[in-house]
């Protein structure tokens, strides 16, 4: 990405001109097949792009299409889920762009780990536990790899990765899984996803089960390995604290589409969208006082029974007579660049008051 910078020499996120994306998604729908001829709706029209080296965090409640996201960009939905609209287009290290629903098997095989790789929610559960998680490296290698790979290269390779994940090869190479803590599986996972340089990853709940020290391990990781291996990354998380550190850009989903998106400094200092409001206003600051903390009344709608019009009605106290009448498209707030618009679905945004930003976490 090519950046004008400000008068002390840093990057302007505001007047970036963005290189061509990494990945874009384009009406991006999803369903999950329920029954013999009934189906419910889990992404409904998401698009954005993600560009060369960025960070885009993906937050929201359970259940609103934040994880079926993450695994329709990858072609990775379980049997009853599938790709019913839209397209997912992805630009390699050689320019080509190539359209990810139209790919078969065999391509999505060579593409997956080797330009593009996830890193499932749960590590304790990602690996075979009957096979050494040096074993499982060497087939990811083995499998994805271009052209063949010898033994040595494969052991040299794996020993690089662990490293690069402050994990001592000797120790992990050999072990199965349940012989490394949950710390140590997650980081051997993410060690795995970056064993060929992938040009995007994707992370789901990264920090979820593991205690704090161990998440702040994590999250260190994270911000060194985007900042050596200068991948593109998109993370699923709850945790808004995660993403106000480790973002450049959010993107708050709600009931399967996108309800706001923009910088990470707009989100958290100026959100216009009331349920990103709430959103951050429920998690307690690290430092100072602790205010009274917003909840967000009711609960998410059913995906199989939306109410009319705006989505997030129900629950909103800026609601109206108009919201119900049709469901509000994002709305542009700012003149930026593409992958720097602050824009909310929201027909009251110039309503919407936040009062106090997540501080990210100690």
């Amino acid at each position: 990405m090519t950046h004008s910078t400000t008068p002390d020499g840093s990057a302007d996120p505001a007047t970036s001109v963005p290189d061509a994306p990494v990945l874009s998604a384009r009406d991006l729908q999803v369903a999950y097949r329920t029954g013999k001829n009934t189906s419910v709706r889990a992404l409904r029209g998401v698009s954005f792009d993600l560009y060369p080296e960025s960070s885009l965090a993906l937050v929201g409640e359970s259940g609103c299409g934040k994880t079926t996201l993450g695994l329709a960009l990858l072609r990775l939905l379980p049997t009853l889920g599938e790709i019913t609209g839209g397209s997912v287009a992805f630009t390699g290290e050689d320019g080509r762009r190539r359209d990810v629903t139209s790919m078969t098997q065999a391509q999505l095989r060579r593409w997956r780990w080797s330009e593009a790789a996830m890193v499932f929610q749960g590590a304790q559960n990602a690996f075979n536990p009957v096979l050494t998680i040096g074993q499982q490296m060497a087939d990811t290698l083995t499998d994805h790899a271009p052209g063949k790979i010898g033994r040595r290269e494969i052991l040299e390779r794996s020993a690089e990765a662990l490293r690069s994940v402050r994990l001592e090869p000797r120790r992990v190479l050999g072990s199965y899984p349940h012989e490394l803590s949950g710390g140590m599986k997650q980081r051997a996972l993410i060690a795995a996803s970056l064993l060929l340089r992938p040009r995007l990853l994707v992370l789901d709940e990264p920090t979820t089960a593991l205690d704090i020290l161990t998440q702040r391990t994590v999250i260190d990781l994270l911000a060194e390995l985007r900042a050596e291996y200068k991948f593109a990354m998109i993370f699923i998380s709850h945790d808004l604290a995660l993403a106000a550190e480790l973002a450049d850009r959010v993107i708050t989903m709600y009931a399967g589409t996108v309800i706001e998106t923009g910088s990470t400094r707009d989100i958290f200092s100026a959100p216009k969208h009331p349920y990103t409001s709430k959103l951050i206003n429920a998690v307690p600051p690290v430092s100072g006082d602790l205010p009274e903390l917003a909840s967000i009344p009711g609960a998410p709608p059913s995906l199989a029974t939306l109410p009319p019009g705006c989505t997030f009605a129900p629950r909103c106290e800026l609601a109206t007579d108009e919201c119900l009448r049709a469901e509000p498209e994002l709305i542009p707030l700012t003149e930026r660049p593409a992958d720097m618009t602050h824009a909310a679905a929201c027909i009251h945004h110039d309503q919407v008051h936040h009062e106090r930003k997540v501080i990210a976490r100690a």
